[in-house]
Parts: C-alpha cells; sequence; structure tokens
C-alpha cells in the first residue's frame, strides 16, 4: 500500500467520527486521485478513493432511524426520487439474472478482460459495477435530502473549487516532476491495476495526467471542473467569484490543452460554444443595460481583445507545434491504434444490445468506449426508459424554483452537465453515470423544494447554527422581561 493510500485511510478514518461537512470535503478532495487504489499491491481489484468518501458521506447522512426513514421516503415516492430507486433495484437484477440468461450466447469485450472478444458469463465486474452504481445513486439521495440546506450549498461551492484547485495543482506538478525527469516521484499516485497510460507522449509533447491514470480522464474532469466554475460563477461571492475562480478556471483550461485528449478538447469546444450563446442570449433579451450588465460586455470585448493580441504576438514555432498537435489528436485520432480498439469495443456493445433484442447483458458485462452505447447494452431498453424518465423529470419538472438565486443555481448546474456528459460519452467505459452527475441531478431537485433552514440539519451546523447557550438564553429571558 502506497504513502498516499495510507494517508487517505486515515482521513476517512478520521471521516467517520467528524461531522458530515468533513466528509463532503473529503469526497470532493479524492476525486483527483483517479489513478489511485486504496488496496495494498497485489490485490485483487481496486478501490477509488472517491467511491469510500462517498459511501461514508451517504453513510452519515443517512444513518439513524429518523433519517433512514426519511431515504424511505424519497425512495419510495415517485414525486421525489422514487424513479431512480426503480432503476437501482432494475440494475441489480440485470446485473445477477442476464449474464446468465444469455451466458456464451453474446460476443462481447468483458469488462474485466477485453483484449478479445469473449462469450458473456458472470464476472466479479457484475457484483462491482453494481456496487459503483448504487453508490453514485445513493449521492443524488445525498444532494436531494441535504441541498435543500443553504449552508450545504455553501459548502458544496467551495469543496467543489478546492476539487478545481487540487485538480490544477497536480497538473503542474506532473508537468514540473516531468520536466525534471522525476516522474517516478508520482508513481505512489498510480498504483491501480488497471491498463496506466501515465507517461505518453503525442507530437514530441507528454501528456499531462495528473494524479489521473490517463490523459483522457484528466482533461474529462479539468473540462467537468471548469464547465461548473464557468456557469456557475454568479453563485460564488466575493474574492472567489472576483480572483480566485478565473484563475483556478484559467488554469483547468490550459490544463485540457496540455493534457492532449481528444474528449477534452471536444468538451472544452461545448464549453465555449455554451458560454458564447448563453452572452449573446442574454445581451439579445436586454432592453435597459445597467451598470454591472456594461461592465460584463466591456470586460468580455476586453478579454476577446487581450486574447487576440497574445495570439497575433505568438511565435511562428508555437502555432506551427499547436496545428500539429491538433491534427494528431483529432484530425488523424480515427487512423490511431487506440481509437481502432476504443471502437471496436463499442461496435461490440451495439451488437450485444441487439442480440439480445434490446433487453441488455447486465451491469458490470461489457466495456465500451461510449458511455451511452455501454449503458443502453447493460441495462437494455427498460434502464434506457427508467433513468431517463428520471433525468428528464429533473431538468424540465414541472414545478419552479423557489427564488431567483435557486432559479439561476439550477441553470448553471444543468448547463454544466452537457460537456460531461458529451466527454463521457466519447470514452466512458462502465455503465455507472458516474457520482458528479447523479449528485448534480439530486442537487436541481433539492433546488426547486423549499429551503430548509440549517439549523434543522445538525450534520452540517456551522457555529452560528449552534443553540445559544443557558446562560445566554436566561439573560436574553430576563432582558425581555
Amino acid at each position: 500500500m502506497t504513502w498516499p493510500a495510507i494517508m487517505l485511510w486515515i482521513l476517512i478514518l478520521y471521516g467517520v467520527f467528524a461531522p458530515a461537512t468533513f466528509a463532503l470535503y473529503l469526497f470532493f478532495g479524492v476525486s483527483v486521485f483517479g489513478g489511485l487504489s486504496l488496496l495494498p499491491p497485489g490485490a485483487a481489484g481496486n478501490v477509488p478513493p472517491e467511491t469510500i468518501c462517498a459511501a461514508l458521506l451517504i453513510g452519515k447522512t443517512f444513518v439513524g432511524r429518523k433519517r433512514f426513514m426519511t431515504f424511505l421516503s424519497y425512495a419510495l415516492d415517485m414525486r421525489k426520487l422514487g424513479i431512480l430507486a426503480v432503476f437501482s433495484v432494475y440494475a441489480v437484477i440485470t446485473a445477477f439474472l442476464y449474464p446468465r440468461l444469455f451466458a456464451g450466447t453474446v460476443r462481447l469485450y468483458a469488462l474485466n478482460f477485453a483484449g478479445n472478444l469473449s462469450g458473456l458469463s458472470p464476472t466479479s465486474a457484475n457484483i462491482t459495477q453494481t456496487i459503483y452504481m448504487l453508490i453514485s445513486i445513493g449521492m443524488a439521495f445525498v444532494f436531494a435530502y441535504s441541498g435543500q440546506r443553504p449552508e450545504f450549498r455553501k459548502h458544496f461551492l467551495h469543496a467543489s473549487l478546492l476539487s478545481a484547485s487540487l485538480l490544477l495543482f497536480s497538473g503542474f506538478l506532473d508537468m514540473g516532476l516531468g520536466g525534471a525527469g522525476q516522474e517516478a516521484l508520482l508513481a505512489p499516485f498510480h498504483n491501480a491495476t488497471y491498463h496506466l497510460l501515465d507517461d505518453v507522449s503525442i507530437a514530441g509533447q507528454k501528456r499531462v495526467v495528473g494524479f489521473m491514470p490517463e490523459a483522457s480522464s484528466f482533461g474529462g474532469a479539468c473540462c467537468g471542473s471548469l464547465a461548473f466554475l464557468l456557469f456557475n460563477r454568479a453563485i460564488y461571492e466575493g474574492s472567489l467569484r472576483k480572483w480566485v475562480l478565473p484563475l483556478v478556471a484559467a488554469g483547468l483550461t490550459y490544463m485540457i490543452y496540455a493534457s492532449t485528449s481528444s474528449g477534452g478538447y471536444v468538451g472544452l469546444a461545448i464549453i465555449a460554444a455554451i458560454a458564447a450563446l448563453r452572452f449573446v442570449m442574454q445581451i439579445a433579451f436586454i432592453k435597459r443595460f445597467t451598470p454591472v450588465q456594461l461592465r460584463m460586455i466591456v470586460s468580455a470585448i476586453v478579454a476577446t481583445c487581450a486574447v487576440a493580441v497574445a495570439l497575433v504576438l505568438l511565435p511562428r514555432s508555437v502555432f506551427e507545434h499547436m496545428y500539429t498537435l491538433l491534427d494528431v489528436v483529432l484530425f488523424q485520432k480515427s487512423t490511431s491504434s487506440s481509437y481502432l480498439e476504443r471502437n471496436s469495443w463499442t461496435q461490440a456493445g451495439i451488437a450485444a444490445f441487439w442480440a439480445t433484442d434490446g433487453i441488455g447483458v447486465g451491469v458490470g458485462s461489457i466495456r465500451t468506449s461510449n458511455w451511452l452505447v455501454n449503458f443502453a447494452a447493460s441495462t437494455g431498453v427498460i434502464g434506457l426508459v427508467l433513468f431517463g424518465s428520471f433525468v428528464l423529470r429533473t431538468l424540465i419538472g414541472s414545478k419552479g424554483y423557489p427564488d431567483p438565486k435557486s432559479r439561476k443555481f439550477a441553470t448553471g448546474l444543468k448547463l454544466a452537465l452537457l460537456p460531461g456528459f458529451v466527454v463521457g460519452s466519447l470514452s466512458g467505459t462502465t455503465p455507472d453515470p458516474g457520482s458528479g452527475m447523479l449528485l448534480t441531478l439530486g442537487l436541481i431537485y433539492a433546488l426547486r423544494q423549499k429551503p430548509i433552514p440549517s439549523v434543522q440539519n445538525s450534520r452540517f451546523k456551522t457555529r452560528r447554527d449552534l443553540p445559544l447557550a443557558k446562560d445566554q438564553m436566561h439573560g436574553r429571558q430576563a432582558g425581555a422581561t
């Protein structure tokens, strides 16, 4: 077991006894360690830190009779998260039933060993992937419940910024150690037993991976964090919104470029397109500009001009390198051996879907290079309908928002989902939608509910929420009389 894994186990153990707020920050903090497993060397399989911390947060939120009854009230009510609960039960059924029902009749690339086509059969991945998916679904329940409290939302914003900052730090650390020829110092952060691509170069440039297993994972993570920060910037306050967030966002943009991930580049293009369209739509429907809106327009113009001037001043060699890099990463991608291999996984997934007449082969049975194809091939038409119904109901539900700030926050969360979904559709190898996607959907649901004062949530209290001491109470009562 490497020293980072030991340190994380200590923090997780502390989190068992610490307030739930600590577990929330810990979950977002460890999300950058995508290439790290908490199991010792030689152990079968991998245990990602993010999964353990998500399970810890779920336990901290719903352990206890009263809170467990609240969880059941959400799971059994179709107007709340009942559809998602039904889907989770169905996902478990698929994992244990379908690999046996269609055993040997479907050819696919198994999740555990995707080297060659093989006949469908039950494997340990059916169990592990089901657990991962249930934990991700549990995060939707946590955020749907706790997200109704303003104090929790504030902690969530700060934790998300912390995660983005750590992701940026890991990228700079990888670049610095790589330039100094000390990549071996990052080996303790890449102890997972699945195939790692953390020392690959492309077009003469080392692909930055941070603490992730490969460039595509790092670039996708940077895209997700960048989209969240950009589209929810208005929800942040003070110096975080004015100074910290723009600097982190600029760093993440550079890290996406340095990752040389084709999915990251596509995600960055989608973020830019959404931001530009949103800006144009906002201006088009403004009849009378306020000073704040005028400053926003002037800032956008100045930033655009600054970028244009910087591009003009760059040496020609830089443009030639950028063109070569984009040509290799995007335009020649379809001829690379990596693309051909991953495309064969996806084609086998599509074939498996039709070979089972749309029933599916079960969660954890198949590897693809497209999340949507994997989800459809694993859970079939029924899974698509159940999960799709939950997503559509959450995104375009008939119930409005209690206040303008909640509506603005929900809009930013929805916009931030799109780049991550597209990147996942280009490279996702498992059926798990991921904790990030499901907690976002859970929070969108919570934003439609009437806010609950934080004082009622003992697990996310701050000192301001604590009851008055007895002597203070007596003093106030005496003053009142």
